[in-house]
C-alpha cells in the first residue's frame, strides 16, 4: 500500500511548549490543541469519524472528553516517533477507507518532578525497563541519557568525533527555536562553550545536550484529498512514510552509531518518489 497523495493534513493546532502547565491535565491540553486544529481546518467536531491519540490519553477517554463518537480509534506509543507515527497511522486509516476525517492529538501537562529513568518526556526511553544483570544493580540514567551516552562514546571511538562537534548540534537546534513563540527556549541562545561548561548528566553528555522534560500539545486533522479540496486551507499531502524498529536495550544494538531512521527515511523517500537530494528542509528528532 502507498500513502502517496492519498491523505491530506488540513488543519493544525499547537499549545505552546513550557516547562510545566500547573493545574492543567493532559486531556485539557490535548482538547485545546484539538479545538485549534478543528477550527483551523474549517470543520465541525461532528465531522470527525477517526481519532489517533497517544497511549497515555487513550482514544476512548479522549473522544468522550471532547464529545465525539468516532468509528475508527487507535493510539500510539513509540516514544519520540509518536508524532509522525500517529500521522502515518491516521493516513493509513483514511487510505484503507476505515474513516475519512481523523483527529490526531498528543499532549502532556507535566506537573513537574524528575523524569522517569529510562523514559518520559517523549525522549525515546524504554520506560524504566531493567531486565539484565548489567542494568538491575545500577538502573538507567534519567530520560534517554544512558542510550545516548553509549552512542556518543561509540561515535567518538569510530569516527574521531569531538565533543565540541556534538555540542554544536545542541547550539544549532536551540538557534532554530529562538524566534518561535511556541518554544520553551524562545530568546534563550546558548553557545558551544555554554554546552561544554554545563554539568554532566551521563558522561560524556552535558545537561545542555539532554532532552528537557516539558509540557505542551499538538493536533492535526487528516482527511481525504477529495474532502481537502472543499476546505479553506491549502492541504499538505502525505507523500511517504516509513518505519524501522531498533533495539529496546541499546547496548544490544549491533551498531550503536547507525540509527533506524536510516532505513525508515529510505522507505519514506521511496514511497514518496523522491531522493534525499530533493529535500530542501529536514527536521530530525534530537
Amino acid at each position: 500500500m502507498t500513502l502517496r497523495g492519498k491523505a491530506a493534513i488540513v488543519g493544525i493546532g499547537e499549545v505552546p511548549t513550557r516547562r510545566t502547565y500547573p493545574g492543567r491535565t493532559n486531556y485539557g491540553i490535548a482538547a485545546e490543541a484539538a479545538r485549534m486544529a478543528i477550527q483551523d481546518a474549517g470543520i465541525r467536531k461532528e465531522d470527525i469519524n477517526g481519532i489517533v491519540a497517544d497511549a497515555g490519553l487513550g482514544p476512548a477517554l479522549m473522544s468522550q472528553y471532547i464529545g465525539i463518537r468516532p468509528t475508527y480509534a487507535s493510539s500510539v506509543n513509540i516514544a519520540g516517533a509518536s508524532g509522525v507515527g500517529a500521522i502515518a497511522l491516521a493516513a493509513s486509516a483514511v487510505v484503507a477507507g476505515m474513516c475519512d476525517t481523523v483527529l490526531v492529538t498528543l499532549a502532556s501537562a507535566r506537573q513537574g518532578g524528575p523524569p522517569a529513568a529510562g523514559g518520559g518526556g517523549g525522549d525515546g526511553g524504554v520506560g524504566g525497563m531493567q531486565t539484565t544483570e548489567w542494568e538491575v544493580p545500577y538502573g538507567l540514567a534519567a530520560g534517554m541519557n544512558t542510550g545516548y551516552g553509549m552512542m556518543y562514546v561509540r561515535h567518538m571511538h569510530e569516527f574521531g568525533t569531538k565533543p565540541e562537534q556534538l555540542a554544536k548540534m545542541a547550539v544549532d537546534q536551540r538557534f532554530n527555536a529562538l524566534k518561535n513563540p511556541n518554544s520553551v527556549f524562545q530568546n534563550q541562545p546558548i553557545t558551544i562553550e555554554d554546552v561544554m561548561n554545563s554539568r554532566y548528566i551521563n558522561y560524556p553528555l552535558h545537561i545542555l545536550e539532554s532532552v528537557m522534560p516539558c509540557a505542551g500539545g499538538g493536533a492535526c486533522i487528516v482527511t481525504t484529498p477529495e474532502r481537502a479540496k472543499a476546505l479553506p486551507n491549502r492541504a499538505a499531502y502525505v507523500l511517504g512514510a516509513g518505519m524501522e524498529m531498533g533495539t529496546a536495550l541499546y547496548w544490544e544494538s549491533p551498531r550503536l552509531t547507525t540509527s533506524p531512521a536510516k532505513v525508515s527515511a529510505a522507505k519514506a523517500l521511496r514511497m514518496a518518489g523522491y531522493s534525499s537530494k530533493d529535500m530542501q528542509f529536514a527536521e530530525f528528532y534530537d
